[in-house]
């Protein structure tokens, strides 16, 4: 198995992925994705840099993902800060909701507030 490194019984069902060629192989619950562990054996899965991901982290891996609506992001105009991306419609104050780009702003747990807003919840 490619992930536990034990050998797979000749009884046992294996895992085959089509682009790590059929020399490779795994116990159904040791495929999983790299990044976050889950089982990808009943699921759609993604091949890239000689590793199985889940559908989540592979579209990650292209493009970043909006900390206001945990959406993928894919235009090539987004705020990032602090290294989070937002789309430029959600990079606003979670509190009055104005529009924060190009304003000072206070970041907490991934929330944007706006000064007015911070100095408030102080």
């Amino acid at each position: 198995c490619e992930t536990c490194k034990q050998e797979v019984p000749g009884d046992c069902p294996v895992v085959y992925a089509a682009h790590a060629g059929y020399s490779r192989q795994w116990h159904p619950g040791c495929f999983v994705c790299c990044r976050c562990a889950e089982p990808l054996v009943d699921l759609i899965y993604f091949w890239k840099g000689g590793h199985p991901w889940c559908g989540r982290h592979y579209c990650e891996s292209l493009r970043p993902r909006c900390a206001g609506c945990d959406e993928i992001i894919f235009s090539e105009d987004y705020q990032q800060a602090e290294g989070l991306a937002w789309h430029k419609k959600h990079f606003a104050c979670l509190e009055c909701e104005t529009p924060l780009a190009g304003k000072p702003f206070a970041l907490a747990n991934s929330s944007l507030l706006c000064t007015i807003c911070s100095h408030s919840k102080r």
